[in-house]
């Protein structure tokens, strides 16, 4: 509040008081330059992500900010719902100023799909992890293969590359991953980078242990706010040091030191990151004695270490896993196949294979459904929760419209990123509709923002949520803050076309070829880039008679 000086008797004028309305002017004048600051801030971390080819917004850092809100909100008495759309608008201010060339072009993208049943076959984007552990196996084994069809994504070329820099021969054409025969891989005295996504520092570091040396391994955003301190004890005991080159953090940029006594066995904890013991678990043929670890019946990673074991006995490498312990012996080479087998993507087909829920007709994606996988298992049952019927065959999966559940409760388990699309569903349901065990609470109310801007009434518990039916509105275009929000904005347009996004290019992040998808509705039988079909035209000859 202003000072005021006391009031003499002097006879002279008292000072004017600053009215209500100067006051909420000067505060708003402050109010903007700290926006104007923080959009600088945001924007230039985001310019950074966007040369790199990630998305604009980080997650993982949007989440670490808006625990600050959530304190102050909290201590202020400010209401957190309405705290949470005043960040995410704040973060669109931002993110507009640096959006990608095709946003700029086209400020909004409305979504329109044809009200007709869908007729759908194509062959499914392979899954994330299991291509990343195939391709971390053609490149230590310096494989002559291609691998396809893979989702093509930025987690799979920074992967790429980052071998690449190790000695690989690896490269990519749309959807496929060809390696070329080589030697093998080689870190010491190398600087890699690893890019933003955690599992190829694992791997990286994984690989790295096989032989005396030093090297540096650097990353984008992401990881260079990445806590390495969980791993510090791992690679202790298998003769290793991680230092962190900036002290004011634990993530990249690290060097990684090696040579020491490794240890032939660990043991696993629930602290242990679950990628990080898979990536060691690949990479221990290339150990002199192996690996062996050992983890509770109950540790969360166990299906990770499976899809490991199948991989290395893919490739000739004698590997075991039971309910508490893997181990695997070392090898001089491995035997990679012509044709590695590779499950679809399980979150991915899932949300395609809604599609039928709102435009009716089938989706039938080619491909290996992972059964058994506790992602693959969570989807189905949401899936089934929403009114899909699913027909699962040997290389195949279809889905078509069926009848819906008497209790329409969604709890995805593992499968957590089908969040936005269950929300979708249980929309569509037309239904009340139950949603439980929701962990991620940034998600979570990014989820309520949704429901708020299409007018659909809800009740909201610490972690589920009821939704009420009722009819949709839409009155401007929203930043979907995850692909699968933009997926879930797509599957509403059948119930309301016309609903538009501000970020669609985002959409390619997680799968480069879903707007050639959804824009080839209703029918499709095979998905053709319309790219490639322009420059087969191109090479088309004309032949000219000339008299």
């Amino acid at each position: 509040m202003p000072n005021y000086k006391k009031f003499e008797r002097s006879g002279a004028d008292a000072p004017r008081r600053t009215s209500l309305l100067d006051e909420i002017k000067e505060l708003d004048a402050r109010l903007l330059s700290i926006v104007s600051r923080r959009n600088y801030l945001m924007g230039k971390a985001a310019s950074k992500r966007r040369q790199k080819g990630l998305p604009l917004g980080d997650p993982d850092m949007e989440r670490r900010i808006f625990e600050t809100w959530s304190a102050e909100a909290k201590s202020k008495n400010f209401d957190l719902k309405t705290a949470r759309r005043v960040f995410e608008q704040l973060n669109n201010l931002a993110y507009a100023a640096v959006a990608k060339p095709e946003n700029r072009k086209l400020s909004t993208y409305i979504l329109s799909p044809p009200q007709r049943p869908v007729s759908v076959t194509f062959d499914g984007p392979c899954s994330l992890f299991q291509s990343k552990l195939w391709i971390a196996m053609a490149a230590a084994s310096g494989a002559d293969a291609t691998l396809a069809p893979l989702c093509v994504n930025d987690q799979i070329t920074e992967l790429v590359k980052a071998f690449n820099q190790a000695g690989a021969h690896l490269a990519w054409e749309g959807e496929a991953v060809e390696s070329r025969q080589g030697e093998g891989i080689e870190f010491e005295d190398k600087l890699i980078f690893a890019g933003d996504d955690p599992m190829t520092m694992f791997l990286i570091l994984a690989f790295g242990l096989k032989t005396t040396g030093k090297f540096k391994v650097a990353g984008g955003p992401v990881l260079k706010q990445y806590d390495t301190r969980p791993l510090t004890g791992l690679l202790s005991a298998l003769g290793a040091r991680l230092n962190t080159l900036d002290l004011q953090s634990h993530g990249l940029p690290a060097r990684l030191e090696c040579g020491g006594r490794m240890a032939s066995s660990i043991e696993l904890t629930e602290e242990t990151p679950a990628e990080f013991a898979a990536a060691l678990a690949l990479a221990g043929w290339t150990y002199q004695q192996g690996i062996t670890l050992s983890f509770d019946a109950e540790w969360s990673g166990k299906s990770l270490l499976r899809e490991v074991t199948s991989v290395l006995k893919s490739c000739g490498i004698k590997a075991k896993l039971s309910d508490t312990e893997f181990s695997v012996k070392p090898a001089a080479a491995a035997d990679f196949p012509k044709q590695p087998e590779i499950s679809l993507e399980p979150a991915l087909c899932a949300a395609i294979l809604s599609i039928p829920a709102f435009a009716g007709g089938e989706v039938t994606i080619n491909g290996s459904w992972p059964a058994g996988s506790p992602i693959a298992d969570d989807a189905v049952r949401t899936l089934a929760s929403g009114g899909i019927k699913l027909d699962i065959a040997k290389s195949s999966i279809t889905a078509s419209k069926g009848e819906a559940a008497a209790d329409t409760t969604f709890n995805f388990g593992q499968a957590e990123e089908l969040f936005p699309v269950g929300l979708a569903l249980a929309v569509n349901s037309r239904s009340e509709c139950r949603i439980s065990n929701i962990a991620d609470q940034v998600m979570f109310e990014q989820g309520i923002e949704l429901l708020e801007r299409i007018g659909i009434r809800y009740e909201r518990g610490d972690d589920e949520l009821t939704v009420i039916p009722g009819r949709l509105k839409w009155d401007e275009a929203w930043y979907a803050p995850t692909p699968f929000f933009g997926i879930a904005l797509g599957l509403l347009a059948w119930m309301r076309p016309g609903i538009s996004i501000e970020n669609p290019g985002d959409m390619n992040d997680l799968w480069p070829r879903y707007w050639t998808l959804y824009n080839s509705l209703p029918e499709i039988n095979g998905l053709k880039d319309p790219e490639v079909k322009k420059e087969n035209e191109s090479k088309t000859r004309r032949r000219i008679k000339i008299d």
